[in-house]
């Protein structure tokens, strides 16, 4: 899947052409993300291992987000209306 800035696949992620060294769940969240433009904390539970709680998203979402800002000097994805974009300034 790419959206302008993002490219992902099941075993890569890249940013602005730069390669993000996400962990499997984080590449799958951030892929759920871009795929549905707006994804709840329900919507992205199932990806996690069951008995996971969902605090757990969040975790994943700062890590994708520290990673992505290490890159771009930006967040990537951005929590609102209670869900999660990517972010639309990248």
């Amino acid at each position: 899947m790419t959206v302008n800035f993002l490219n992902i696949t099941k075993d890569e992620a890249y940013l602005i052409g730069y390669k993000l060294k996400l962990s499997p769940t984080e590449r799958a969240i951030l892929f759920e993300i871009a795929k549905q433009s707006y994804a709840t904390i329900d919507t992205l539970l199932p990806i996690l291992s069951e008995g996971v709680s969902r605090g757990n998203i969040a975790v994943h979402i700062n890590s994708i987000n520290k990673k992505a800002d290490a890159v771009s000097g930006r967040k990537l994805v951005l929590f609102e209306n209670n869900g999660y974009i990517l972010n639309p300034y990248m």
